[in-house]
């Protein structure tokens, strides 16, 4: 198997759900503290600690990728994560994310990281999943260090809850072609709706999304169900 971002052997698997995630909401993970995954297949299978196999995807990119390359992306992601997560007063629908307040004088390069993070996960996805989409330029986007003019994001809330987890990813194709493709990466409060449009004038149907490309600076949380 050969890296999906670079070409070289894939020997290292990414964590599915990021490990501090984890940490912050589960605590320590142990044999004899374990935690729970769920699966459509299987329920109730105990995980006794946070470098398990089990958390993460298989070997699908190499070493380099997976702990230089995109590490920025990584702390990117977990510096907003830990923001949103720890906020007071909590995120609800309709709150505004000043994303000054979280990256000061560093928000567009921070939050290109942010997104470059989730398009990692995107690309791991399409490739253990067979999903339809061409990953090239995926991985395109983080070797040049540049968005996916394709793949936006959407901040959501829950109702708190120690959680975490990802959605089956949703395809919408028109004849052979397709559209969408969606999913969610939930933890604690926060999801994040990861979304793939083909063509921009869908964009309209998602409430709120962000991209690199926006001069803005604020992101809205949408507020989701219990």
């Amino acid at each position: 198997m050969k890296c999906w971002i670079c070409g070289s052997d894939a020997d290292s698997g990414e964590h599915v759900i990021k490990a501090s995630d984890l940490k912050a909401v589960f605590g320590v993970i142990t044999q004899n503290k374990p935690i729970y995954t769920h699966t459509r297949l299987r329920k109730n299978q105990p995980i006794g600690g946070i470098k398990s196999d089990r958390f993460k995807y298989g070997a699908l990119i190499c070493r380099h990728c997976n702990n230089v390359r995109t590490q920025p992306h990584d702390r990117a992601w977990e510096h907003l994560s830990n923001y949103l997560r720890s906020r007071h007063p909590p995120i609800v629908d309709g709150t505004v994310i000043d994303l000054d307040k979280v990256f000061p004088r560093a928000v567009t390069q921070s939050m290109l990281g942010v997104h470059l993070y989730f398009v990692k996960h995107f690309g791991c996805r399409i490739v253990e999943h067979s999903v339809p989409l061409d990953v090239q330029p995926f991985a395109d986007a983080i070797l040049r260090g540049v968005a996916h003019p394709k793949v936006h994001l959407a901040f959501w809330a829950h109702p708190p809850r120690r959680r975490a987890g990802l959605t089956k990813i949703s395809v919408v194709k028109v004849g052979d072609t397709l559209q969408y493709a969606g999913w969610f990466y939930v933890i604690d409060r926060i999801a994040v709706n990861v979304v793939y449009l083909e063509s921009p004038q869908r964009r309209k149907n998602l409430a709120h999304a962000w991209h690199p490309s926006t001069v803005c600076k604020r992101v809205r949380i949408v507020g989701l169900p219990a």
